[in-house]
């Protein structure tokens, strides 16, 4: 949590000195950029104070006006990002690079899940399965809200 909160505020750092450069010309901007990324130390106080407000506030006042959209929130990510990480995506890009090199398929690879396509697929299916349901609930619970 801290490390995305560090990120975040890097990131409006980046944004606020960008912005407060007024050169038209695009590929300084670039220039800029990675000046900007190699030297932290130019950063005054004021712009990184500046930057934590605009990356941390918005979220403290959410969540004081939404207590509970914090933890629904985290549920639904929770599941949705971790299968879809962890299950979905390992499966279909195996299966993507297996499709792509036949050779692969003969070739003994240490740490290489066996059971060939058919495992992968049952991953695929399993993790799909865990989703769907959630994927369903969030989009009945938005068809809701709207309405």
């Amino acid at each position: 949590m801290a490390g995305a909160s560090v990120s975040l505020v890097d990131f409006f750092v980046d944004a606020i000195n960008l912005l407060s450069k007024d050169d038209p010309d695009p590929e300084s901007k670039t220039e800029e950029m990675s000046t900007v990324n190699n030297s932290s130390n130019a950063v005054g106080a004021g712009t990184r104070t500046i930057a934590a407000v605009f990356a941390l506030v918005p979220p403290v006042l959410i969540s004081y006006a939404f207590p509970d959209v914090f933890l629904t929130a985290l549920e639904e990510a929770g599941l949705l990002g971790g299968v879809s990480l962890y299950g979905i995506l390992p499966a279909l890009c195996l299966l993507s690079l297996r499709s792509a090199d036949n050779s692969s398929e003969t070739k003994a690879m240490p740490g290489r899940l066996g059971g060939g396509k058919a495992t992968l697929f049952a991953l695929l299916t399993i993790s799909s399965a865990l989703v769907l349901p959630e994927i369903v609930h969030v989009g009945r619970v938005v068809a809701e809200k709207l309405h």
